[in-house]
């Protein structure tokens, strides 16, 4: 019996296919030369190459890498061999020295031993049941009727074999291991191994593993569609190391996956074809099935890797219809894991660790911070042993309950997939150091994504970068969307009065002798006395508007007084653009009074009526020359009015938001540090309570020069 080494790294790959396996390291992106593991169509490939080399030889038998040679005496064997050898050399096939066996009465070949008396079981199949040893317990005796419940509908005799073990589940009766007890768990183990329960493995049958992890030890059976049922096939199962004791619980479900891929991969319907895989440990399903290598804990990135090689789906399975692999896992043989994949394991690992974004120390002092943590210290426990029913957790630990599955706990540090579990007493430090350089918000995302991690680090990231007083005082003031107009007047107090009315643009000028708060709401009463009451009047925060004469008037005439951004003229920007109009008309006409008229009779360009036909209803007589029908009272049409002015607010928006990259900003808490512009200087101050106006608060600055 001959193996080749390495199987499939035997089959140069075409120039045009290697990039079709380019796979990503942390050094740079490669590419298979040889064809790898892991593609679909490889053993049948592999399958036609060998059976190409061997084509007409006698007495040699070959599936994917296990050829068997034989012969009815030793000369024809071996001149059977010599010709398979050359054929083989010729073709350029490399066979492993360390698996070749020659001249053998007996061999184990796909999985049944071979030899002149004709085929029979490999008792590896079976020893995990033999050796399987007496249940102690009730507990332990349960477990073991389930598996001769599952597996009793292959012989009529099990049922009654099993009678005197029933006989001990029953509430009335003492637990007492007596020898009819000893006789019919002995027999049950020899029914159980015969080959009326064990299928013949069959290549082209639907083929699933089934496994399952204890505290202590894993267990697997392999089993194959026959007829109408699924049969076992092999079963397996052996004790965890004292390393993989420590393991979490869903890591050693997964080793156990693996475990048992790696101890059927024999049975080439495994390696070479698509399998099913059942665990009883439904948050595994997605790690092992679709989640992304990048958000992976580091074992279980290790243990998918392994499966990279098979092609399977993977489905959860109550624990109570994984009977023979759950028990298997709870009486497992003497059997550890090879030190050399313990060792690979481990190295793994420790080659992710190394990666982290820290050095001993700093690694020390985050393992100390998580000790010294209650809650990190609870998680730890529950990682190690089980973690509780959600109900059962407390809503400060529900964030961590939620993403249990990619929590790890790796050389006495807590993980999140590969990023550090930071504890509270350091999660404001950990902040500080992310933000070195003063960066901006995304590129201390990225720093975060490779580095740290715990419940609401984004936010606590973003508001820290906020609300950082270099970075406010340094960064530009950022816009915020246009706010769209209503229809109040609005006003502007200089050596003339200017009102300006928001629904139709209509400007009133009132030269002003003095603008102290008296006169400015004598001019007031003047204008309202024409137009009526607005519903609201907004105005700058000059002396004479913001004092309580202007209030008292405000409540006795009953409108709202909204007073702009102080030193932010933009906020009142339909008033400061007509300050500028009205600045134009009296210092460029020679008739200034005209010219206003001018201005109130000239339509609006994105609506077509005049800021008079607006306000009054008709159209004004101008020094124009006009026909006198075009003066007759008419409203203009509200409607299209309506629509054309909302869509020049739009349009208005749309542009200023664009101009100025305008975002919203969060509303600012009581209590926050802000940078105040006064007088070209800034100057810290602490925002002490939201004002009445939009986007306006109450800051507590500090008195001095």
């Amino acid at each position: 019996s001959w193996t080749p080494i390495v199987v499939f790294w035997q089959i140069p790959l075409a120039e045009s296919s290697k990039h079709l396996t380019t796979f990503i390291t942390p050094y740079g992106r490669y590419c298979f030369n040889k064809l790898p593991f892991g593609i679909s169509s490889a053993p049948e490939y592999f399958q036609r190459c060998m059976m190409e080399i061997l084509a007409g030889q006698e007495g040699v038998l070959c599936h994917i890498d296990d050829i068997i040679i034989f012969g009815k005496n030793k000369k024809e064997h071996d001149d059977r061999l010599h010709a398979a050898l050359k054929k083989i050399q010729a073709a350029g096939v490399t066979l492993n020295g360390e698996k070749c066996e020659f001249n053998k009465s007996q061999l184990l070949f796909l999985g049944h031993i071979v030899n002149q008396e004709g085929i029979s079981a490999d008792p590896s199949k079976t020893s995990a049941i033999l050796k399987m040893k007496q249940p102690t317990t009730l507990t332990e005796l349960r477990r073991f009727m389930g598996m001769v419940n599952q597996l009793g509908k292959f012989t009529p005799h099990l049922s009654e074999l099993a009678q005197p073990l029933r006989e001990l589940l029953s509430t009335k009766n003492v637990w007492i291991w007596g020898a009819p007890q000893e006789k019919a768990f002995q027999d049950i183990k020899d029914e159980l191994v015969k080959p009326a329960i064990l299928a013949i493995y069959h290549p082209d049958a639907p083929t699933k593993i089934s496994s399952d992890a204890s505290a202590f030890g894993l267990g697997a059976v392999l089993l194959q569609y026959s007829g109408d049922t699924w049969r076992p096939v092999a079963y397996a199962s052996r004790f965890m190391s004292e390393t993989e004791q420590r393991y979490s619980q869903i890591e050693k479900e997964a080793l156990g996956i693996v475990w048992a891929c790696d101890k059927f991969k024999d049975y080439w319907c495994v390696l070479g074809k698509h399998i099913s895989l059942e665990t009883d440990h439904k948050p595994l399903v997605p790690l092992l099935g679709k989640t992304s290598l990048a958000n992976l804990p580091p074992r279980i990135l290790r243990f998918r890797l392994r499966l990279s090689r098979f092609q399977y789906d993977i489905s959860h399975v109550p624990g109570k219809l994984l009977y023979t692999a759950d028990t298997l896992s709870r009486a497992p043989v003497t059997h550890v894991l090879k030190e050399r994949e313990e060792v690979e394991m481990e190295s793994f690992v420790q080659a992710i660790i190394s990666f982290l974004p820290a050095n001993d120390t700093k690694l020390q002092e985050y393992r100390q911070g998580q000790v010294e943590d209650d809650i990190y210290s609870q998680i730890i426990q529950w990682y190690q042993s089980e973690w509780p029913d959600r109900g059962s957790v407390s809503s400060v630990i529900q964030p961590y309950w939620t993403v249990r599955t990619e929590l790890s706990y790796i050389n006495g540090l807590l993980l999140f997939r590969n990023r550090i579990v930071i504890p509270k007493s350091l999660q404001r430090m950990t902040l500080q150091k992310i933000h070195q350089g003063h960066q901006g918000i995304s590129k201390c995302y990225e720093r975060v994504l490779t580095a740290v991690w715990w419940p609401g680090v984004f936010k606590d990231l973003e508001a820290f970068v906020r609300t950082c007083p270099q970075c406010c005082q340094t960064t530009p003031l950022t816009s915020e969307p246009l706010l769209s107009t209503c229809r109040p007047l609005s006003l502007k107090g200089s050596v003339y009065l200017v009102a300006v009315d928001y629904f139709s643009r209509f400007i009133e000028v009132k030269q002003m002798a003095f603008t102290t708060a008296t006169k400015v709401i004598t001019a007031l009463k003047s204008i309202f006395s024409r137009y009526g009451i607005p519903e609201v009047l907004m105005s700058d925060n000059g002396p004479q508007f913001a004092c309580s004469e202007m209030k008292d008037f405000a409540t006795q005439y009953q409108f709202t007084h909204v007073t702009s951004s102080p030193l932010y003229p933009q906020s009142n920007g339909l008033a400061e653009r007509s300050v500028r109009t009205v600045k134009a008309l009296l210092k460029d006409a020679e008739d200034p009074y005209l010219a206003l008229l001018a201005y109130r009779a000239t339509p609006l360009p994105w609506c077509h009526f005049s800021p008079a036909e607006l306000l009054m209803g008709r159209k004004i007589r101008t020094d124009v020359p006009q026909t006198n029908n075009q003066f007759r009272p008419e409203w203009p049409f509200l409607d299209q009015f309506e629509r054309a002015e909302e869509k020049h607010k739009r349009k208005q928006k749309e542009n200023f938001d664009k101009r100025k990259k305008a975002r919203p900003l969060s509303p600012l808490e009581r209590g926050t540090p802000v940078w105040v512009n006064l007088q070209n200087r800034q100057v810290p101050g602490t925002v002490t309570e939201s004002a009445d106006t939009p986007r306006s608060y109450h800051v507590d600055i500090p008195l001095g020069p």
